[in-house]
């Protein structure tokens, strides 16, 4: 006997978010503090009701909490992992205010912004340190153009130690490792995409993501913090410092 899919509304999109946090939470151990701390910096910068862009924002987790936390901000997310934007809107739905965006920041994602600009600020995690180095400076020029004011980028993710701190990223690494050991019985990254991309439910965005070629490297080199307050420096930024660290764990911020 044939059996169907079951339809989109019968998925727990809420437990694949659980899922997905759970897991990075493995990889990150001190996400839910960066997390926090970005939150923090938002309101004491640009209020409890800004207009964001969460750049690179999988499923939405850092829009979630930002959502938790200023229930009137309006955030335009964006990604180009199909199987993670399904994800998102589905455990997210419920948040009018909250505008997921299938774009890659590689290419031409600010004609397709639901709202126009400008923006108040600018938020990413664990997603920036993906792109090149030309597809970075030329992100950082354009959110120079699309903040307002005195708007701000929060940027959570490893941003390295520099050429001639060779030594405290070495104890850094071995304090705590990019990819700490996952326990056993717990799901890691690996572990949560086989799965993802085994459910029915996503069977559509999960050929769509192969058709894009779509996945994350995890052999590319994060550049240094200097490097990206240089960058942002140049492209228009007034001010760019460290707000949050732990190790080579660090929310940049940068006032436009």
């Amino acid at each position: 006997m044939a059996t169907t899919s079951p339809p989109p509304t019968a998925i727990d999109w809420a437990s694949w978010l659980r899922r997905w946090d759970a897991q990075q939470q493995l990889h990150i151990p001190d996400r839910e503090a960066r997390f926090t701390a970005m939150v923090d910096a938002l309101v004491a910068f640009v209020g409890t009701s800004p207009r964001l862009l969460d750049l690179g924002c999988g499923p939405g987790s850092l829009s979630a909490r930002v959502l938790q936390r200023m229930p009137d901000a309006e955030i335009v997310a964006i990604d180009t992992d199909p199987v993670l934007l399904t994800i998102g809107r589905g455990a997210l739905a419920g948040h009018e205010r909250l505008h997921f965006v299938d774009a890659d920041m590689r290419g031409d994602w600010t004609s397709q912004l639901p709202l126009e600009p400008p923006f108040d600020a600018a938020i990413s995690t664990t997603a920036l340190h993906w792109l090149g180095l030309p597809e970075l400076l030329r992100l950082y020029g354009t959110l120079a153009q699309l903040l307002r004011p005195r708007g701000v980028l929060l940027d959570g993710d490893r941003l390295d130690f520099d050429h001639d701190q060779r030594t405290i990223a070495a104890v850094s690494r071995e304090v705590q490792p990019e990819w700490p050991p996952t326990p056993e019985g717990a799901e890691d990254y690996d572990t949560w995409w086989s799965a993802a991309m085994s459910e029915p439910a996503l069977a559509d965005s999960a050929a769509e993501r192969k058709r894009r070629h779509h996945d994350h490297p995890h052999d590319n080199d994060a550049q240094s913090y200097e490097f990206h307050r240089a960058a942002l420096l140049a492209a228009g930024f007034a001010e760019v410092g460290t707000i949050w660290q732990r190790l080579a764990n660090r929310v940049l911020l940068a006032v436009r």
